[in-house]
């Protein structure tokens, strides 16, 4: 047999591994859970009213989370603000995609948020002042 043809089938068996492995990382920078910088994307009020993005950006409302392991950097901006208003908090895993975003150092509990996908979702008020509020993975 040819020396050549009898190398075919390692070099197979390598472009075979390379490939594989090539695409076994390709789904790694889709990231899972909630690390990562959230942007509040839509309002839901307690009747079911919904405040798009495109309206929030009309009020000049902005809200977005930078969250890494337990910190949780909160950005809030407002058009009538003459600077951001941020808060630093600290992120507490719950299981089943839900967390607890806490004030550091205390038992208050900031928001329960549950992550879906790209989209991280939580409630804030009670009652006729309930609000749904869904952010998007950025």
């Amino acid at each position: 047999m040819d020396k050549r043809w009898s190398k075919l089938p390692v070099r197979v068996m390598a472009a075979f591994i390379l490939a594989m492995c090539m695409f076994s990382f390709a789904g790694c920078s889709n990231k899972g859970g909630i690390e990562g910088t959230w942007v509040l994307i839509e309002e839901y009020e307690a009747d079911g009213t919904k405040i798009s993005g495109k309206e929030l950006k009309e009020i000049g409302v902005s809200e977005t989370y930078e969250i890494e392991g337990t910190a949780v950097k909160y950005i809030l901006e407002m058009k009538d603000a003459s600077k951001p208003i941020t808060m630093e908090l600290e992120l507490e895993e719950l299981g089943d995609n839900r967390y607890n975003i806490k004030i550091p150092n205390s038992s208050v509990i900031f928001a329960t948020a549950s992550v879906e996908g790209n989209k991280m979702i939580y409630y804030v008020g009670e009652g006729d002042d309930r609000m749904k509020m869904v952010y998007k993975r950025q």
